[in-house]
Order: C-alpha cells, then sequence, then structure tokens
C-alpha cells in the first residue's frame, strides 16, 4: 500500500491568507497565524510516516512556500480553473503515480488529531470514499482510492452546500462511503474562540505553532467576537 497525504494550502501572505478574521487581527497577523496553522498541519503529515506528502497550492505560490517545508514535501502546483479543478487534478495525479490511498486535508484546522487522517486513510480498506465532514457545511478530508472526477463536477465550492451535494454525487455513483467526525474549520472570528478554548484544554503538544503564535500576537481575551464578521 503506497499512501499520499494532498494539503490545500496557500502562501501566508497579508491580504491573502484567512481575510475573515480581520478584523479582530490585522492581515499582517492573519498571515502569522495562517502559516501558523500550515506549519502545524504540516508537523501533522511528517508524523503519519506516509510515502507521499504533497501541498496543493495557487499558481505562482511555489516560490513563496518551498522554504516553509521540510525536504520531504512536495509542491503540486494547481491545475485547471477553480478549486474542482484543482482538486480533480491532484488526486488523478497521484493515483496515476501508482499511490493506492490518497487522503485529501486543508490546512485550517490545526487542532485536527492525526488519528482523523489515519482512519480517513484506514477506511479506503473497504470504502470507496472516505469523508469528514466540517461545520460549515463543506469537508475537511476526502479520501479516495480510485479516481473518480464528477465528485468535483458541478460542486457549489465555498458554500455549504458541498458536503451534501458531495455525498449526492457518490450516492449516484453507488460509492461506498466512509463518513468520519465532524472537525471544523478556523476561518471566521467564532472559530477562532473555539480553537483558543480548545487549545486552552488540549497537550501542549497540540497545535504548537499556532499556541505559540496566538500568544504572540494578542492575548486570548482580546480575540474575541465583538468584532463584526465581515
Amino acid at each position: 500500500m503506497r499512501r499520499a497525504l494532498l494539503i490545500v494550502g496557500k502562501a501566508p501572505a497579508p491580504g491573502q491568507a484567512k481575510t475573515r478574521l480581520v478584523p479582530p487581527l490585522s492581515a499582517q497577523a492573519a498571515a502569522e497565524l495562517y502559516r501558523a496553522f500550515l506549519l502545524d498541519t504540516l508537523d501533522l503529515a511528517a508524523g503519519l510516516g506516509w510515502e507521499r506528502v504533497s501541498l496543493v497550492h495557487p499558481a505562482g505560490a511555489g516560490a513563496a512556500l518551498r522554504p516553509l517545508l521540510p525536504p520531504p514535501v512536495t509542491l503540486c502546483e494547481q491545475r485547471g480553473r477553480g478549486l474542482g479543478d484543482a482538486l480533480r487534478h491532484a488526486f488523478a495525479e497521484h493515483l496515476a503515480q501508482g499511490f493506492t490511498r490518497v487522503v485529501l486535508i486543508g490546512s485550517d484546522t490545526p487542532s485536527l488529531p492525526p488519528t482523523a487522517v489515519a482512519d480517513g486513510c484506514a477506511a479506503l480498506a473497504t470504502h470507496d470514499l472516505s469523508i469528514g465532514p466540517s461545520l460549515d457545511g463543506g469537508y475537511y478530508l476526502l479520501g479516495l482510492r480510485t479516481m473518480q472526477p464528477a465528485l468535483f463536477e458541478a460542486i457549489d465550492w465555498s458554500t455549504p452546500r458541498v458536503l451534501a451535494q458531495t455525498l449526492a454525487r457518490a450516492s449516484q455513483l453507488r460509492l461506498r462511503v466512509q463518513r468520519l467526525p465532524a472537525w471544523y474549520d478556523v476561518d471566521a472570528p467564532a472559530d477562532l474562540e473555539r480553537l483558543q478554548r480548545e487549545l486552552q484544554q488540549a497537550p501542549a503538544t497540540t497545535a504548537p505553532h499556532t499556541r505559540t503564535t496566538l500568544a504572540r500576537l494578542r492575548p486570548p481575551a482580546e480575540l474575541s467576537l465583538s468584532a463584526p464578521t465581515p
């Protein structure tokens, strides 16, 4: 069995990363926090010990991302138009290279337990598709063992309909689906407040880059929902 983990990420540039966290954060602080999210996700990937880890990134972002990546991680530039094309090409490329389990996660779930990713991979032994629902109506994880291009077509990306539409498409394709426990993306101030509460209770080894960055940027009490979400 050859396993590949795909991480969807972008360059941690002010004004381009985590813009829905501005306010309560400044654009610079939001970019620094996203950088920490990405580093924690890369640490999670390293701990899994899989045969391949690839960072799927927008065109032209490779130069800015390369210094952040440990040597085993490869860059996979997005192809096509839109997120659906990008994900479809990333899965197709890795499955064509002989990987028998390909799992995709985002880079905005810094406290995601490694067991969630391992379970998503293990489920592919008996299922065609594993999927981890996110609380915003999307998914934080998608796993495949064979290419299913229709899963990425005619999906309303970046809306609360993504999960339902993907599951409906999987049903049409008669795929055996394993749903994982729900998790959350850190996109809006409410998500950030939830993350802070979680980290206060979690072991110190959970999301260390994110912990350090949050402590440095601003005292936790100041990161609240009092600032309106754009």
